[in-house]
């Protein structure tokens, strides 16, 4: 007779050698296999490591494709590490039974702070000023447009574009919203209008996008949104890369259509060697990382290991409110 397959694969390349981060798991008597690389799993790789008895994964950015999971035998449920699912092929999933568990309402916090803290360090010339001291030079180089008593605009007003505008209105902002499927009643409470995209582009000072990435919201941000964009505004990405055309918004930070932008996602990540975003002085750059401060990490990751142990201990209505496809928790390989 065949062991009961124990095995959980943990994607996310974060956890090198922090084995002791999934005590709980270990504690229920699973073998954890923890990426101990320093990036993400291709598919081929993600194949392989699902192997031998898989039955659940903490998953990062690695590629969960309908080759993968019709590959797998075991796996049983993949609790995604975050809130972003573009890297998941959820219809796939569904179609093998296959729950894909989220850790909402853990780290929107953290991406909101670090998208706050982008804008903060443009609107201030954090960074020019930093590099302009360290090579000798000092004295008064103009006044820095700062944020307070300006207007934020805030694309997708889920957790994060909440947490986002919270900040915003603390630091005395106005505070404008494009999300058709905003409740007017929460952005009444908020402190916020909603405003239709172009009506927000021409008026804010800050644009901070915090939407999802569909084939309706895929590049939201070109050429034509660039144009209604005051040429004084700071845009800020926390979200997702593919909402921005990059080579528009290139050419908007070129040309001067827009002053500054943050950046913490990309069309393609890793940010490729080559893109010229690398050479611009007026953009930060970040390697997708605003969700991954210290409370977020303890949030997140206790949420994954809650997800797994609570569907694969058959508390289905535990985790229901977490999971992307519900339907699999009925009838599921659990």
């Amino acid at each position: 007779m065949m062991p009961e397959p124990r095995k959980i694969f943990v994607g996310t390349e974060q956890f090198k050698g922090r084995l002791h981060d999934f005590q709980p798991l270990i504690d229920a008597g699973f073998e954890i296999d923890i990426n101990e690389n320093d990036f993400r799993p291709t598919e081929d790789e993600l194949i392989e490591s699902l192997k031998g008895g898989t039955v659940a994964t903490i998953a990062g950015g690695e590629p969960y494709t309908e080759r993968v999971f019709a590959s797998t035998r075991d796996l049983r449920i993949v609790a995604r590490w975050g809130v972003g699912y573009d890297m998941v092929d959820v219809a796939a999933a569904t179609r093998h039974g296959i729950p894909v568990a989220m850790a909402f309402n853990t780290n929107h916090e953290s991406v909101a702070e670090y998208a706050h803290g982008m804008a903060l360090t443009l609107a201030c010339r954090l960074a020019e000023r930093d590099r302009a001291v360290r090579a000798g030079r000092w004295g008064f180089d103009d006044f820095h447009p700062g944020l307070w008593g300006r207007t934020a605009g805030i694309i997708g007003f889920g957790r994060i574009g909440r947490a986002m505008a919270e900040r915003c209105r603390g630091c005395k902002m106005q505070v404008v919203v494009y999300d058709p499927f905003a409740d007017a009643a929460v952005a009444a409470k908020a402190g916020v209008r909603l405003v239709p995209l172009d009506e927000l582009l021409e008026a804010a000072d800050l644009v901070s996008v915090h939407a999802p990435v569909t084939p309706e919201t895929r590049h939201l941000m070109g050429r034509e949104q660039f144009r209604l964009m005051k040429r004084t505004a700071i845009l800020v990405n926390t979200s997702r890369g593919p909402l921005i055309d990059e080579e528009a918004l290139i050419e908007a930070l070129v040309e001067g259509q827009i002053a500054a932008a943050g950046l913490d996602v990309y069309e393609v990540e890793p940010l490729q060697a080559g893109s010229r975003l690398r050479e611009l002085d007026n953009v930060i750059l970040s390697p997708h990382v605003s969700g991954m401060d210290k409370m977020a990490e303890r949030n997140v990751t206790q949420r994954c290991m809650d997800n797994i142990l609570a569907f694969l201990a058959g508390r289905h209505d535990e985790i229901r409110p977490y999971v992307l496809n519900p339907e699999t928790l009925n009838g599921s390989k659990n």
